[in-house]
């Protein structure tokens, strides 16, 4: 039977591990669809961290890092969807790498976790505009993955999302705010609504195994453990502000442990050869843990886990407070209540699902008396919170398989099934 080829962009195995959840439960639920017929073109980013980290032999890496992307792949595109009935152009063209792997390939599937938002500015709209046009251009019908989007005041980044986004054969909105921005502006017939794609990534075995072990020979993991979710993107939004992230965090952990609580630190962004913030919380997770009072009361692993070995810790927690968006899926996922330290619709549209947005902070409010206020009030209504995660988790859970069969039914029809 003929083979499936699907590229993946806007994703990596290194770095933000929230992206490298989505990968997993979509690559998995791929192959179990279409079994050794599938190949993956993973348009990556990083990808001399990804080649070392693939746990697939069927997904290929091709690096496509944002320079290459930008200055090189797109107006090669445009070239070729310029000239290419010449041959000779044609062939010519198809020697970069990027233009021959979505050539060679039946359909893209974007996995950026947002795209096309007011508040990431020009350069991050413009790159989310490329990684779907380029493939465009050669005549690849491209898949947004389950994602937020919007709002779309600016100017530009209105024009690139109305442009481009009414060309894509699937749109899957992350939730009631994303469905209702794309209303907005015009754009709803090739929208479906689809909680988060990184809820169906399937447990690992050999790290529920692993940190099961660990659990049971450090007394720290008991019935007070607070899972803690540090951002480095947070922590820029709040720089930004005048705000000390770093310190907040610092004395947020020092009152949890004076009140009895044990923290866990997480970093579900990390690049372990990189002192760089980009999709990196290990330096704030290090300068946040180093200032702590008791570091009994604390656990920081500096190590960039998988994405399956952060959600085995996140399910020993009692409760998680989190600032990255995919920690916050982990919690949802193993049902721990989980306090949101956001920046974005993104976060509370995904709370809605389980009725439980109100438990969503702004990054742009944030002290560490307010931070503690609101966690004693979290707390105190853990029954409340764990009846709406039992009563919602199995409709989330389907919702977030729709975007494999959303897309499966497009490939299928790409491939002639």
């Amino acid at each position: 039977m003929k083979e499936v080829v699907i590229a993946i962009t806007a994703a990596s195995y290194s770095g933000n591990k929230g992206a490298a959840a989505m990968l997993q439960s979509s690559i998995r639920q791929l192959y179990e669809k279409y079994g050794t017929r599938l190949k993956i073109n993973l348009m990556s980013v990083y990808p001399e961290e990804d080649k070392e980290q693939i746990p697939w032999d069927f997904i290929r890496i091709v690096s496509c890092k944002p320079e290459q992307l930008l200055f090189i792949a797109f107006p090669l595109a445009v070239l070729y969807k310029v000239f290419h009935f010449l041959p000779p152009v044609k062939s010519l063209l198809l020697k970069n790498k990027i233009l021959r792997a979505y050539y060679e390939t039946d359909a893209v599937l974007d996995e950026a976790g947002i795209s096309f938002v007011d508040s990431r500015g020009f350069v991050m709209n413009t790159y989310g505009f490329v990684c779907a046009a380029v493939p465009m251009l050669m005549g690849t019908p491209v898949l947004k993955y389950s994602q937020a989007m919007g709002t779309f005041h600016s100017f530009w980044n209105r024009f690139l999302a109305k442009w481009i986004l009414p060309k894509m054969r699937l749109i899957c909105a992350r939730g009631k705010g994303t469905l209702d921005n794309l209303k907005g502006i015009g754009i709803e017939k090739n929208v479906k609504l689809c909680a988060d794609g990184a809820f169906t990534m399937a447990d690992d075995p050999y790290y529920l195994k692993q940190v099961e072990a660990e659990a049971q020979k450090d007394a720290f993991f008991n019935d007070k453990v607070v899972g803690l979710s540090i951002s480095s993107v947070v922590r820029k939004k709040c720089d930004k502000l005048g705000i000390d992230y770093p310190k907040i965090m610092k004395d947020f952990i020092d009152r949890l442990n004076e009140d009895g609580w044990n923290v866990l630190i997480i970093a579900n962004g990390a690049r372990i050869h990189s002192d760089k913030p980009r999709n990196n919380d290990l330096p704030v997770c290090d300068a946040v843990y180093e200032s702590v009072k008791n570091k009994e009361m604390v656990r920081w692993y500096h190590k960039e886990m998988t994405a399956e070995e952060i959600r085995a810790y996140i399910g020993k927690c009692r409760f998680l407070v989190a600032s990255r968006f995919h920690a916050m899926i982990g919690a949802l996922q193993q049902k721990v209540p989980v306090l949101l330290v956001g920046w974005s619709h993104k976060y509370q549209e995904v709370l809605d699902f389980f009725e439980l947005g109100q438990y969503a902070i702004d990054f742009s409010d944030l002290t560490a008396e307010s931070l503690q206020k609101e966690f004693e009030k979290f707390i105190q209504e853990e029954e409340t919170i764990r009846g709406k995660l039992d009563e919602h988790y199995e409709e989330v859970m389907e919702s977030s398989k729709k975007n494999i069969v959303y897309v499966s039914e497009i490939v299928d029809e790409i491939v002639g099934e």
